[in-house]
């Protein structure tokens, strides 16, 4: 079976008050499909949130080439977080593409997609891991691993 990846189209962006300079380019490890899934396994993310605090920790958006909406992305959760809860809203943000994407166009205005916000239980600090499947407008999709660090 051949899986089909298109140009990065639901795209998990760390959010934050401001844009950081580029951090050197990290080689992405190939997407492998597991015996329990046939989509591949893309985009580990990694991210810390405050004790006691709701944050975004990633926008998932689907976009043509123009920054247009391609159409609704959707998330939904293969495993919970076992010490917080994690949602997924109706946003807009701004997308966060590398300077040589062809989307790196799009940085510069808000677009809708969606947001996953994640909030740990009361008192809890340390590593909470959950696992996710992003379903494109386009009916392209993968599975990401999330790793929450609670501080």
């Amino acid at each position: 079976m051949s899986l089909r990846f298109p140009a990065i189209l639901a795209l998990p962006l760390m959010v934050g008050t401001a844009m950081a300079a580029p951090a050197a380019p990290t080689p992405t490890p190939e997407p492998v499909a597991t015996a329990e899934s046939e989509l591949p396994t893309v985009f580990p993310l990694l991210r810390i949130v405050p004790k006691g605090e709701a944050r975004s920790i990633a926008f998932f958006a689907s976009l043509f080439p123009d920054c247009s909406s391609e159409g609704a992305v959707v998330v939904r959760f293969l495993t919970q977080p076992k010490h917080g809860r994690a949602t997924v809203e109706e946003a807009s943000s701004f997308p966060r593409y590398e300077p040589a994407s062809p989307f790196a166009g799009c940085n510069i205005r808000k677009v809708p997609g969606k947001r996953l916000v994640y909030e740990a239980e009361e008192k809890f600090e340390g590593a909470d891991t959950f696992r996710i499947l992003i379903i494109n407008a386009d009916g392209s999709g993968y599975e990401s691993n999330i790793k929450v660090l609670v501080r």
